[in-house]
């Protein structure tokens, strides 16, 4: 299912978790967040790199960070 973000590299990435609230929302989890703080859980949208970017499908890493740096959050 495609939420919107076809320019952010959370879209295919193989640590995404597509979340959808309770109103509606929807939201791109970042499960490699959840083993390393460096990675925000929520990622302001669109990341266009990141160090933790897997392609879904493959176990290659790119170098990459989100536009505004969010993904490597705090």
């Amino acid at each position: 299912m495609n939420f919107g973000f076809r320019s952010s590299l959370c879209e295919s990435c193989a640590h995404k978790q597509e979340v959808v609230s309770g109103t509606g929302s929807r939201f791109l989890l970042c499960q490699a967040s959840r083993t390393d703080p460096k990675y925000s859980r929520y990622p302001h949208q669109p990341v266009v790199q990141c160090e933790g970017y897997v392609v879904e499908g493959e176990s290659k890493s790119g170098e990459c960070r989100p536009e505004d740096g969010a993904a490597r959050g705090r």
